[in-house]
């Protein structure tokens, strides 16, 4: 599979433990892409990867700035056809896309957190109905954006999965690549987004 990570942070050192860490979830190789690269919008539509993974961010995007930044970004999200997976801020940013509206919670929300699966999806094949992952948000969607469909939820936030109706289009408001061995739900959350974008 060809796998992209859209990189959204300015911290190298996020970068690199956020792509090690999505590495050893997917067992493949992932090509790294920085949101500041010139002309990305025809960057990633010219590779059309079985997978986009639009990572997590410091910045806030209730700023009006951030959102200027990121707009060849929101760009990609509105056009492509291929599979792609928000996580966190990506989550937010695909959100916004949609026309859903962002909060904030007033404090880091942060450590593992238990979300409630909501109906049922190949997303959550091998999974309880009740998973645990890990969070580290201030911000968080407060809608549910148009065309999706909100599939978890937790005490800090509304939309903690959802999934486009008719496009491979899939955002968690959590960091499932910080799975571990205690609390690996995260992991095989990211195996089923694979298959998924197998299918696709």
């Amino acid at each position: 599979m060809r796998l992209i990570l859209l990189n959204n942070y300015s911290s190298s050192e996020k970068t690199e433990v956020t792509l090690q860490s999505l590495e050893k979830s997917t067992g493949q190789k992932i090509e790294l892409v920085d949101y500041r690269t010139p002309s990305l919008y025809e960057k990633i539509m010219d590779k059309s990867p079985d997978l986009l993974f639009l990572s997590g961010s410091s910045h806030m995007l209730t700023r009006p700035e951030n959102q200027r930044n990121f707009e060849p970004e929101t760009r990609i999200i509105k056009d492509a056809e291929f599979p792609i997976l928000g996580i966190c801020y990506g989550h937010q940013l695909i959100g916004k896309t949609f026309g859903a509206r962002l909060s904030d919670l007033g404090r880091m929300c942060r450590g593992f957190e238990r979300v409630k699966v909501l109906g049922t999806h190949p997303l959550f094949d091998d999974l309880p109905y009740e998973i645990r992952v890990p969070e580290s948000h201030r911000q968080a969607l407060a809608s549910v954006p148009t065309g999706f469909e909100c599939l978890g939820e937790s005490a800090s936030s509304k939309v903690e999965i959802m999934v486009h109706k008719s496009r491979p289009v899939y955002g968690f408001q959590f960091h499932p690549e910080r799975a571990d061995e205690d609390h690996p739900d995260g992991r095989v959350l990211i195996q089923n987004v694979l298959k998924l974008a197998l299918e696709a």
